[in-house]
Formats: structure tokens, C-alpha cells, sequence
């Protein structure tokens, strides 16, 4: 490297001073954390005058119920029920079909080898035609599972998150 690019190396990662405080600086990210420990003294000052302005969460919301008790009163309401009630009644019967037809192929494949090997066309076989419906089942129980959440939950759950959204507020 030559003297004028080590010179304005130098100069890029020499440190700030006052007067480039009303620029951002590194050591505030883009979420609005701070790296404390990394950032001059300026800029924590800054960051201080920053919090002491903004208000606090305590002053804010002194009148408004809590979050836990919203959630909780939530939780208990019918509509939460019968959301919840809808989701069982298709989860736990598609999932004990859906193991009892895994298990059925493995059970098979362990103890009916003859079975599984019986040709249905030219090298393709029973264990094959079982293992390759296994991954139609699998899109076929998405597919089903998509279908009766949008028309028996989706819209119900939707409107109880609207709900609690407005009661935090």
C-alpha cells in the first residue's frame, strides 16, 4: 500500500468527534437498540437525554388492563373454545389415520415380505405403489388440512386477534 492510501485508512477509521455527533452513529442500530458499551461517551449521553424524554410504558398504560389478563379472559372465552374445539376435531383423527397407515406399511414391509414384493407392473411392485401413496397421503392430508382450517377457523380466529388487539390498546 502506498503512504496516501494508508494515510486515508487512517483517517476512515479514525474516531469521531463532537462535531460528527449529529450524524448517526454505528453504535445505534437500525431496530433502535444501542450498543452501550461500544459507543463514545457523547452518543450515550445522547441516548440518555433520548430515554429520559420518551415516556415510560408504566405511564402509558396505567388505565389500560393488563396483557396477561386480556389473554387470559381471552383463552377462557367460547368463541377461543369453539375455535380450539374445531382444531381437534380434525387434528387428532387425521393424525391417528395418518400413523395407523405408516404403521401399516411398516408392519407389512416387516411381515408380509411376499406381499411387498408381488409385481404390479414390470419392476414395480406393492411396496412401491404403498411407500409412493404414503407421499400422495402426506399432500392430500395438507391439502385437507388448509381446506377445513380457512373454512371452519381462520376467519373466527382472525376476528378474536382483532378483538385483542383493540382490548390492548
Amino acid at each position: 500500500m502506498s503512504p496516501q492510501e494508508l494515510q486515508d485508512l487512517a483517517a476512515a477509521e479514525a474516531p469521531t468527534t463532537a462535531a460528527d455527533d449529529s450524524t448517526e452513529h454505528p453504535t445505534e442500530l437500525q431496530e433502535g437498540s444501542f450498543d452501550w458499551w461500544s459507543a463514545p461517551a457523547a452518543v450515550r449521553e445522547k441516548q440518555e437525554q433520548r430515554r429520559e424524554q420518551e415516556p415510560t410504558t408504566a405511564d402509558a398504560s396505567a388505565d389500560a388492563p393488563a396483557a396477561a389478563d386480556i389473554y387470559r379472559a381471552v383463552h377462557e372465552s367460547p368463541e377461543f373454545r369453539e375455535i380450539r374445539a374445531r382444531y381437534r376435531s380434525f387434528v387428532f383423527p387425521a393424525t391417528a389415520a395418518f400413523l395407523l397407515w405408516y404403521l401399516l406399511y411398516v408392519v407389512l414391509a416387516v411381515s408380509a415380505p411376499q406381499l411387498m414384493a408381488r409385481p404390479i407392473a414390470g419392476p414395480f411392485n406393492t411396496a412401491w405403489l404403498l411407500g409412493l401413496l404414503q407421499f400422495a397421503s402426506t399432500f392430500l392430508l395438507t391439502w385437507l388440512y388448509a381446506r377445513h382450517a380457512r373454512a371452519h377457523r381462520d376467519r373466527a380466529a382472525l376476528g378474536l386477534r382483532w378483538e385483542t388487539q383493540d382490548r390492548l390498546r
